[in-house]
């Protein structure tokens, strides 16, 4: 044997040794269920929730669109601030950029003021921080959990994952955040700063609301459902040396990196006060019915339950329907759906990304393939511009981004039906992912999402896509009209054709 092939060899060896190493447990205890709190009796969120029922009718909720990123953010921090039992938090990826230090920050600071803090977060995108959860953890007043985690933690974690695809193919895509069972804000938003408008290369436009009222119960029950699954695993078990004895160090970490960021010129990085965005938040507010729809956890796979109430929902439309959706890879539901839409007369406009303005060019082949078949079942097609008039917009001052993409899972029916949630019109979002939305049923919120959409799907902010005589496409905006799709450069048409080889549909 060469000397290569003996250091290869031990290379092997060593990294078979080492994937080893740390795993999780198998025989890990399962925790005792924990519940949601009874609202809080008092306190800010308190009066904020009693003020709004005040002015709705029986059985209405309140309602606030958060379509500014900028807003989005400092309404989550005022809940965080703000809460005197209880957060509960939900989500699927949460970034180690500034916000994602920020906000987790600050839920430190409200679990040291003696408030209970629940996270319960997806696995696939934790790597390297599971020292961090088990210490956090331990933390009195903070309780983590980790959704379908992997049971190999390092070098086999990749390996892990494709052995167990089907298993941890299945992941939680659910976003929410439930202050004090009083206030919830609930969406298409992770937690990173493209998702607040704080990155200097690309920041979304996206969709979350605010609620208050009778729809906080039934989002607070999601949480519970999910929480206590045998699927969301506690964070003590993915780092057995871990303990509470290093969540100080970890907090002044965090505290140094936020400390050093140009941001915390713009965003305060301790608790503040929220009283006059309280008042102002009670006046913006609008009254609606709501319904929140959610796939209920399995041992194995989601429920289809959030599918089967999008389907219930888009039922509902007389005259026109509009929707935003960004990783649209449209099946034979979603064309059965257009075509009784179209067979009561209803008009259909949705609102995708552009390859230009897309963060992910694999989903984005396996939509161009819809294309023509979605404008010749005569649904009226939008690409989002990567460099739209709106994004200044999307963007936090002073930050400038370098393009913009569309994030937001949102519809409206006869400006007055709303769906707002985590859901694409993709086969992992049908079949794979767990997925939540909330329903509102109110002209005025109504209006005020078709407003957004309108804007979206302006010829400055999108192109329009449409068949010419010979059957080939056309993108028309304000700048003029493409027989080529729009990208941002070469490299991203590369991709996109690479990504044509393989039969990729199934998992996007």
């Amino acid at each position: 044997m060469s000397g290569i092939q003996s250091r290869i060899v031990i290379l092997l060896a060593v990294v078979a040794m080492t994937a080893g190493c740390r795993a999780l447990p198998r025989d890990h205890e399962l925790p005792e269920p924990t519940y949601v709190f009874q609202p809080a009796p008092d306190g800010p969120l308190a009066v904020f929730a009693r003020t709004c029922g005040e002015r709705v009718e029986t059985g209405e909720s309140c309602f606030l669109l958060l379509d500014r990123n900028d807003e989005d953010l400092k309404w989550r921090l005022a809940l965080i601030d703000s809460a005197r039992i209880s957060l509960d938090l939900q989500t699927y990826l949460w970034a180690r950029d500034f916000s994602g230090r920020l906000l987790i920050s600050r839920m430190l600071k409200a679990a040291e003021r003696g408030v209970r803090v629940r996270l319960l977060v997806d696995d696939f995108l934790t790597r390297g921080r599971d020292r961090a959860i088990a210490a956090l953890d331990q933390h009195p007043n903070i309780e983590i959990r980790i959704w379908n985690p992997g049971r190999q933690r390092q070098l086999g974690r990749n390996l892990n994952f494709l052995l167990r695809l089907r298993e941890l193919n299945h992941r939680l895509h659910n976003k929410v955040l439930i202050a004090d069972n009083r206030a919830v804000v609930s969406g298409g938003r992770n937690i990173a700063n493209a998702y607040f408008g704080l990155s200097d290369n690309y920041n979304f436009l996206d969709l979350d609301l605010l609620a208050a009222g009778p729809v906080v119960p039934p989002v607070s029950k999601m949480f519970d459902r999910y929480w206590n699954s045998p699927q969301a695993v506690p964070g003590i078990n993915f780092h057995g040396r871990a303990s509470a004895d290093e969540i100080p160090a970890i907090m002044e970490d965090r505290r140094r990196f936020l400390q050093a960021s140009p941001l915390s010129e713009i965003i305060s990085i301790d608790p503040t006060e929220w009283d006059e965005r309280m008042e102002e938040g009670i006046r913006d507010m609008v009254a609606g019915v709501a319904e929140v729809i959610y796939d209920k956890p399995g041992i194995r796979e989601p429920s289809q339950d959030a599918l089967v109430g999008l389907q219930r929902f888009f039922r509902q439309a007389q005259r026109e329907v509009q929707v935003l959706n960004p990783y649209l890879v449209p099946g034979e539901v979603f064309f059965a759906e257009a075509q009784r839409l179209e067979n009561r007369g209803v008009d259909m406009a949705i609102m995708t990304n552009s390859l230009g303005s897309t963060n992910q060019t694999v989903v984005h082949h396996a939509y161009a393939r819809t294309r023509k078949p979605m404008l010749e079942a005569g649904i009226d097609v939008y690409e989002m511009k990567y460099r739209p008039a709106m994004q200044s917009e999307l963007d936090t001052p002073p930050v400038e981004s370098n393009w913009a993409g569309l994030h937001a899972k949102a519809a409206v029916l006869d400006r007055e039906h709303v769906f707002i949630g985590s859901f694409n019109f993709s086969p992992r979002s049908r079949e794979l992912n767990t997925e939540m939305g909330i329903l509102v049923h109110s002209p005025e919120f109504g209006e005020r999402v078709a407003t957004v959409m309108e804007q979206a799907m302006t010829p400055e902010n999108a192109w329009r896509l449409r068949l010419d005589d010979k059957g080939d496409l056309a993108w028309e905006s304000a700048s003029g009209t493409l027989t080529r799709q729009p990208s941002q450069s070469f490299w991203r048409r590369v991709q996109n054709g690479i990504f044509g080889l393989f039969p990729l549909e199934q998992h996007l």
